[in-house]
């Protein structure tokens, strides 16, 4: 048995990097995956992912929504619950970064990050929550970062990774009675086409990176899954409210 089997899960933003890897995870121990793409520009990539998946013999149904607009929002959340009858793990991983710094920012970057890095994942858990209070069974993973705790990247993301983490801990602490758990995760530099992206606009070479981190090399998206998989199963059945950094001990320095 798949320590996931039968369970219905929500992962946004979840045909590619540290998304994918986690519902690769997920299938792979028995969850029942629906994924959102934004846009019809991510349609393409969205069905290759789904492809991949059908070829490993497990199945994601990937379902066309924004999770900044809280109507997409709700009927993403309507369309899984008249497939399934339930939904029993939401991840919030779709997020945006402008790679703006403070002199470049503007409100049009600023909205556009906060509309779905944190208003998104508001919603997101809005439209969930009458149903897991129903089923007395929930569990709501939200995906931070490490640039709140290094100061490193431009305001708009910090600001609001700061605030995810700020969002779980009162998620928890109210809907805990419900035998719903809320948990964060704070990735540190993996290596995903957002990081490289944010490592190229800093100058920064990747290399700097892997010299200053304890554990010595940059790791993919992979041991992101696998963190989401333990918080969502019930190997962490006593655990919520928590923020657990996946950094390779980078915020040791």
């Amino acid at each position: 048995m798949g320590k996931l089997d039968g369970r219905v899960a929500l992962v946004t933003g979840g045909q590619r990097g540290i998304g994918a890897a986690i519902v690769r995870d997920f299938v792979s121990e028995g969850a029942i995956c629906f994924i959102n793409f934004p846009s019809e520009n991510e349609a393409a990539q969205a069905t290759a992912f789904v492809e991949e998946i059908r070829h490993t013999g497990r199945a994601v149904v990937a379902i066309k929504a924004s999770v900044a607009i809280e109507s997409e929002v709700n009927s993403l959340v309507e369309t899984i619950l008249k497939q399934t009858g339930r939904l029993d793990i939401l991840v919030n991983n779709a997020g945006v970064n402008t790679l703006r710094t403070w002199e470049d920012m503007d409100r049009e970057a600023w909205d556009l990050t906060m509309s779905v890095n944190l208003t998104g994942v508001y919603q997101c858990c809005k439209a969930v929550l009458n149903t897991m209070k129903a089923q007395q069974l929930g569990n709501i993973i939200n995906i931070a970062s490490i640039a709140p705790y290094v100061g490193r990247g431009n305001v708009d993301y910090i600001s609001a990774k700061s605030a995810l983490i700020g969002l779980t801990r009162s998620l928890a602490r109210q809907y805990g009675r419900y035998g719903i758990r809320a948990n964060a995760i704070s990735p540190g530099f993996h290596d995903t086409d957002m990081v490289r992206r944010s490592l190229e606009v800093a100058s920064v070479d990747p290399d700097e990176f892997i010299k200053s981190t304890p554990l010595g090399y940059l790791p993919g998206p992979e041991g992101i899954g696998k963190a989401a998989l333990f918080l969502a199963s019930d190997d962490a059945s006593f655990i919520t409210g928590h923020n657990l950094v996946v950094d390779g001990g980078l915020t040791l320095r």
